[in-house]
C-alpha cells in the first residue's frame, strides 16, 4: 500500500503525531507526505517558519518515531502529487479536511484514475476541547501536548456556592489552570425537577454559563423514578459545554429519601424544603446537603457534586478513547 497525506508541519504537536503515526499503522511501502510552500503556507497563516526549517524538523520527527519508508515532496496546492500519481492507494487527513480529501478523490476520477481510500484522523483536543494547532502553540495558549499554558476560564450556571466550589476542586484535581466563576442563569425546567427535567437543566444551565467563556458548566439535581426498585432517586446531573459545542455529561451516585420527604414533593414542595423540614438546617441545600444529614456527614453535597462533575469530565480526561 502506498499512503499519501500533506500538511504545513509548522510546529509539531501531538496532531501531526496522530495524522503521521495513522499513516504508518497501515504499514505501507511507502508514505508521500506532501510538505507546503511558503508561498502556499502563507496564504492561509501570518507567520510560518522557512520551509528548510520545517523539513529539517519533519525529518528529524520521523526519525525519532522510527518512521522510515517516508517521501517528503514539496507541495504548492491543496492536492500536490496526490492527484495526478497513479500508484497511491490512500489518503490520510484530519477529520476536518475529509472534504478536501472528497474533493480530491473526484479530481482523480476526472483524471481516469481510482480514487483514495480515505482514513480520516479525529483531531487531538487541548485541554480546553479545541484543537491542538500550531497557531495556537505559537500564541502561547497551549503548549506541544494540548496543556493550556493561560487559565481556562469556566464559568458555572449556579448561585450555589457549592456547586463553584466542586466545579474548582475537579479541575484543580485535574491540573487544569482554571479561572472559575458562578454566572446566574435560569435553567428553564420546574423548581423541582424530575426525570429527564434534571439532564435538561444540567444542559441548559452549561449552554447559558458559556457565553465568552472556555467552559460551561451546568449542574442539577432531580428525582429519577426506577421502574425495578419502584422508588425516586435522587441523582445529580452536570454538563459540562465547550466554545466547540461539545457537551459531555455524567452524574453522581444516587440515593433514596425517606418516605416524609417524599410524601412532601408529591404535596408541592420541594425537596430543599421538604428537607429542612426534616432535619431543621434552613437552605440545607448551600450547605452540607441532603446527603450531608442522611449519612450523617459521611458524604457532604459538595463531594456528592464533585463526584458528578468528575464523571461529566471523563471524556475530555481520556479524550485518545472518546475521539469522534
Amino acid at each position: 500500500m502506498r499512503v499519501v497525506l500533506g500538511g504545513t508541519f509548522d510546529v509539531l504537536h501531538d496532531g501531526h503525531e496522530a495524522l503521521l503515526g495513522a499513516a504508518f499503522t497501515l504499514k505501507p511501502e511507502r508514505v508521500v507526505i506532501g510538505l507546503t510552500t511558503d508561498r502556499f503556507a502563507r496564504a492561509t497563516r501570518s507567520r510560518v517558519n522557512p520551509y528548510p526549517v520545517r523539513l529539517r524538523n519533519l525529518r528529524r520527527f520521523l526519525r525519532r518515531h522510527r518512521w522510515s519508508r517516508a517521501v517528503i515532496e514539496a507541495i504548492d496546492d491543496p492536492y500536490g502529487p496526490a492527484d495526478d500519481l497513479p500508484d497511491l492507494d490512500a489518503i490520510v487527513v484530519s477529520r476536518e479536511r475529509e472534504g478536501v480529501a472528497a474533493a480530491l478523490n473526484e479530481a482523480r476520477r476526472e483524471r481516469g484514475l481510482r480514487p483514495l481510500e480515505v482514513h480520516a484522523v479525529p483531531m487531538v483536543l487541548a485541554q480546553d476541547g479545541l484543537p491542538v494547532a500550531s497557531r495556537r502553540i505559537r500564541s502561547g495558549l497551549i503548549d506541544r501536548h494540548g496543556v493550556r499554558l493561560i487559565p481556562v476560564r469556566v464559568r458555572v450556571g449556579t448561585d450555589n456556592p457549592v456547586k463553584v466550589r466542586a466545579v474548582r476542586l475537579v479541575f484543580e484535581g485535574l491540573r487544569i489552570r482554571a479561572v472559575v466563576r458562578a454566572v446566574h442563569v435560569k435553567s428553564q425546567v420546574p423548581e423541582q425537577p424530575r426525570g429527564h427535567d434534571a439532564v435538561r437543566g444540567a444542559i441548559v444551565r452549561a449552554e447559558a454559563a458559556l457565553t465568552d467563556a472556555d467552559f460551561g458548566v451546568g449542574i442539577e439535581a432531580g428525582l429519577i423514578w426506577n421502574d425495578v426498585l419502584r422508588d425516586f432517586f435522587d441523582v445529580q446531573y452536570c454538563g459540562v459545554v465547550d466554545r466547540a459545542g461539545r457537551i459531555t455529561i455524567g452524574h453522581g451516585p444516587g440515593f433514596v429519601y425517606p418516605q416524609a420527604v417524599i410524601d412532601r414533593v408529591k404535596a408541592g414542595q420541594t425537596v430543599g424544603a421538604a428537607m429542612a423540614a426534616l432535619s431543621g438546617v434552613r437552605n440545607i441545600g448551600s450547605k452540607h446537603g441532603a446527603i450531608g444529614f442522611l449519612t450523617r456527614r459521611r458524604l457532604d453535597r459538595d463531594r456528592l457534586t464533585e463526584a458528578a462533575v468528575l464523571m461529566a469530565m471523563v471524556p475530555r480526561i481520556r479524550q485518545d478513547l472518546y475521539a469522534r
